[in-house]
């Protein structure tokens, strides 16, 4: 991951390491206060005539406004709105997602849970919406997961080995593998109908940050919810994705662009049964179809901007 990024930011700033600039490159990733002040009084000794700040594994965390003090330009690269947006996760997605064959996809015979929703850090919002999901008996009708320290509250059966991509790759953090960039095993995926995605930060929008978590159901052939404020509606729409949050009409008038009705939704969905999801999968078919093509033709696009 780090190394993708650090390729990317060569691409974007080449003209910076060739000229006669006086440029600093500050990462936001686990940036906190007491950082910043040592970071200021180094910048005061360098006077650089530029820094830029990158946010591309993370959101940003750093604020650009927090070198005003600083006489210099100030650009942000990564998820910072402006002309040094790169969409990072979608790259990185796309280059290292283990894809499956789209028949296996969009078979439905082996559909017979009504959801899944897989965490790894707990993260307070995702331990919410567990405890939510917990008081109205729902754990054992979906596929849950959720990782804890020392130990994971909930494990999958028969879950896959991490992968090597990102730091962590084993259980040694949280109790659950990271497995970041493939649908997991696939017999867990087939029988699940909808996708509950808990992304990294609670409120997505302000950064219009995605991640690998919202791509993988995209690629993945699956309607997805995000629990998130307004539900991320704003986040697909940037992208040209279609949501999913008015598909369900026919079974609940809930609000599900926003994230506190979906437990209750949730509960709706189970009861229907195996055939109202197969049935509704196929009915979404067109919509999946044309979710997954948008990510190839929107990653094109990421690439073009570079």
């Amino acid at each position: 991951m780090k190394q993708l990024e650090q390729q990317i930011l060569r691409q974007v700033l080449a003209d910076r390491y060739t000229d006669n600039s006086h440029s600093v490159i500050i990462n936001s990733v686990w940036y906190t206060g007491d950082y910043h002040q040592r970071v200021l009084a180094e910048l005061r000794e360098l006077k650089p005539t530029h820094i830029f700040v990158v946010a591309m594994l993370d959101p940003p965390i750093i604020r650009l406004d927090m070198f005003d003090s600083i006489d210099c330009q100030v650009v942000g690269i990564g998820y910072y709105p402006g002309p040094g947006y790169i969409d990072y996760c979608s790259l990185f997605v796309d280059y290292f997602y283990q894809p499956v064959d789209q028949s296996i996809l969009l078979s439905s015979d082996s559909m017979d849970l009504a959801y899944m929703c897989l965490n790894r850090k707990p993260h307070p919002h995702r331990l919410q919406l567990y405890q939510q999901l917990e008081e109205l008996n729902l754990l054992d009708r979906g596929m849950v997961s959720m990782g804890g320290s020392p130990a994971p509250l909930r494990l999958l059966p028969d879950d896959v080995v991490g992968q090597t991509i990102a730091p962590n790759g084993g259980t040694e953090q949280y109790g659950i593998t990271n497995d970041i960039v493939s649908l997991g095993n696939i017999s867990h995926w087939q029988r699940c109908f909808l996708n509950i995605v808990t992304e990294t930060i609670w409120d997505i929008e302000p950064s219009n940050f995605l991640s690998e978590k919202t791509f993988k159901p995209i690629l993945g052939l699956r309607p997805f919810l995000i629990y998130a404020p307004h539900g991320g509606v704003d986040c697909l729409a940037s992208r040209g994705f279609e949501s999913y949050v008015n598909d369900f009409k026919d079974i609940s008038d809930l609000d599900l662009t926003e994230p506190w009705p979906i437990s209750n939704f949730l509960n709706i969905l189970c009861s229907q049964g195996q055939n109202y999801w197969t049935m509704k999968f196929h009915q979404l078919k067109e919509k999946l179809l044309y979710n997954q093509q948008q990510f190839k033709k929107y990653v094109s696009q990421q690439k073009y901007i570079l």
